[in-house]
């Protein structure tokens, strides 16, 4: 019997498809929640909900598919909006990759998505989720919310290249991320500020993602951030003050006095840069790819 979603995220998926319905008749014939949910590590009232939803052939060639499914994003403002005048804040909001019917089945690799959107950007032609890591978590504990079982989707992740891309997204994306946070400089897709300290939510996103790429590479298997924080104590138990506030914005927890705001920074910078140098020095495991 599949997975039960929770009560809030079974009414944003729900409201989420009907608007695809209105929208484009038809035309969303598969959908499947990935991320925390696939993960069995989500939070109501602060986990959003990642979907890849599936566009019929017969769709993908239409002039106005992108106009439309930019529409479908927006359709999610007013429950939102309600949740935040509720104090529920803003999560339950679905993030999508949109990929045609007769790509499904082809190496995640060769997948080209049709569109996207994650929070408040929507991007035609583009899908960050539609990579290796996210395909294994669809495969190993993807949910249907739509269509048939994801287990009939034919999905490939490529697992012989999931150590690859976690490598090349550690250094494309984490150690830009950290020679930001070090050199008080950002780019226009940074989350960090100039200068300064860090907010809590910047302090998980930092410190809890490499950990979980590091988790990867050592053992082939996806895990949440609770459990990369976990990993982060295990691992790097020198970097404890730092994990422990990640851990505690991760668990909705009160957030320790110690460190402050303003050692928050260096702390964090110096658990990206020795959880970045393990991750990129490992070559163990029976999965590792001497090309890489």
């Amino acid at each position: 019997m599949p997975p039960t979603l929770p009560s809030d995220a079974a009414r944003a998926t729900r409201s989420y498809l009907r608007a695809a319905d209105r929208l484009l008749p038809g035309g969303m014939i598969a959908c499947a929640v990935g991320g925390s949910l696939a993960l069995r590590c989500y939070r109501p009232g602060r986990s959003d909900i990642d979907l890849v939803a599936v566009i019929a052939d017969e769709w993908a060639t239409q002039p106005d598919l992108i106009r439309r499914l930019r529409l479908l994003h927006l359709s999610q403002i007013p429950r939102l909006a309600l949740r935040a005048l509720c104090g529920k804040g803003l999560s339950a909001c679905c993030n999508t990759v949109f990929i045609r019917e007769s790509e499904v089945s082809r190496p995640v690799g060769a997948i080209s998505p049709i569109a996207s959107h994650v929070g408040e950007i929507f991007e035609a032609g583009a899908g960050f989720d539609v990579n290796p890591v996210v395909w294994k978590e669809l495969e190993d504990g993807g949910i249907t919310i739509r269509g048939r079982p994801i287990d009939r989707w034919g999905l490939d992740p490529e697992p012989d290249s999931l150590r690859r891309w976690v490598r090349s997204n550690l250094r494309t994306y984490w150690a830009t991320l950290a020679d930001q946070l070090r050199a008080g400089s950002r780019s226009s897709t940074s989350v960090l500020p100039v200068q300064g300290g860090l907010s809590n939510g910047q302090v998980e996103w930092c410190v809890l993602g490499p950990a979980r790429m590091h988790h990867t590479l050592m053992t082939g298997n996806i895990i949440g951030k609770e459990r990369a924080g976990l990993h982060m104590l295990e691992s790097f138990p020198h970097h404890s003050p730092i994990t422990e506030v990640a851990l505690a914005k991760v668990r909705g927890e009160r957030i320790p006095s110690s460190p402050s705001r303003h050692e928050r920074r260096a702390l964090t910078a110096s658990a990206m840069a020795d959880v970045l140098a393990a991750a990129l020095e490992y070559r163990g495991s029976h999965f590792d790819n001497p090309e890489d």
